[in-house]
């Protein structure tokens, strides 16, 4: 894709304030991120496809508030406007985001669309797999992934059995291993094929990197599974996982703690360098999380898909927020 963006000096993330506080350090913090904008990337690579809420899990800490019920989800006339733009744009590369995306009535039209008008775009579909086993339409879910090249992200709360079924319900860790194995019988993370399938460990907290892999090589071998990658990150708090922050009474010490984990963002793969993310309303973001946080819609939407110009995208700005330490803090230094 062309270059569009203005281009800008490096900055780092140095601005944070170091001193320690009290509920009103918390308010200074966010304050001041509001008022210090990071420059846009040179360019937009990728596109961030936000298809709903819905979810066939509905997790106490879900950063998106997704649950099976939720009637937020694209419609019929923003996909075929998501459609129109990446005919437009030809991104090197599309995720599909949500609770479950592909629990989205339109997932399938739009993978075949996408795979038709821009067929060397790399797909992404960030997935639970869960729902893949449910009966009916999702059964044929993993060859429609394999037939049409769709890169697997699988999220995983924990690596324990009993607490992965006590947070997604009873079974949910053997659906998973079912499910995971199928895809590996297609050819996902396998030596031979460039299906891939990384596996990312999200915490409630900062990971600590040194024994997670150990530990991921480990439940490799226990269970008999194969992945191309692996990762840990942590969730954002915004959501239901902002609700038990103020829960548990010590949201300002969560977020101090936090700003001493920062590490530096140069040459790091931060989303937010070089994509964008439209939800299912059509809103467009700088950031999946920007979508979910208290006055996201107001506060942090850049404009809406209709309006989607070169003059538009020459203005575009990073936006950082509160929310952002929690992903700052799982840079490597």
């Amino acid at each position: 894709m062309e270059k569009r963006l203005v281009k800008t000096q490096k900055k780092d993330f140095d601005f944070f304030p170091s001193s320690k506080g009290d509920g009103q350090e918390l308010s200074k913090i966010d304050s001041f991120l509001s008022h210090h904008a990071i420059p846009a990337p040179q360019s937009i690579r990728k596109l961030q496809l936000f298809l709903g809420k819905v979810c066939n899990h509905s997790c106490s800490f879900c950063p998106h508030d997704a649950k099976p019920e939720s009637s937020e989800f694209m419609r019929h006339e923003m996909v075929h406007r998501v459609i129109s733009l990446i005919e437009k744009e030809q991104f090197e590369e599309i995720s599909f985001k949500g609770g479950a995306p592909e629990m989205s009535p339109y997932f399938r039209w739009i993978v075949r669309q996408i795979r038709e008008k821009s067929p060397k775009t790399r797909l992404v579909l960030h997935t639970h797999v869960t729902a893949m086993k449910d009966p009916g339409y999702f059964q044929a879910l993993p060859r429609f992934l394999q037939e049409h090249q769709v890169a697997l992200a699988v999220y995983v709360p924990t690596l324990d059995e009993a607490q992965m079924d006590q947070i997604r319900g009873p079974k949910t860790f053997k659906t998973f291993l079912s499910v995971v194995r199928y895809l590996n019988r297609l050819g996902y993370a396998s030596e031979d094929s460039d299906l891939e399938l990384k596996l990312i460990w999200k915490h409630l907290k900062v990971p600590n990197s040194k024994s997670g892999e150990v530990h991921f090589e480990d439940w490799k071998s226990k269970w008999g599974i194969r992945f191309s990658d692996f990762q840990e990150k942590m969730y954002s708090p915004v959501g239901r996982m902002m609700n038990c922050l103020s829960a548990e009474g010590d949201k300002a010490g969560f977020f101090q703690e936090l700003q001493t984990k920062i590490g530096r963002h140069d040459d790091q793969p931060l989303p937010c360098k070089d994509s964008l993310t439209i939800d299912w309303e059509g809103n467009v973001y700088n950031c999946e999380n920007h979508i979910s946080a208290k006055d996201g819609k107001v506060k942090y939407r850049l404009f809406h898909l209709k309006d989607w110009t070169d003059e538009k995208l020459q203005k575009v700005r990073i936006q950082p927020a509160l929310h952002c330490l929690s992903c700052l803090a799982c840079l490597k230094n």
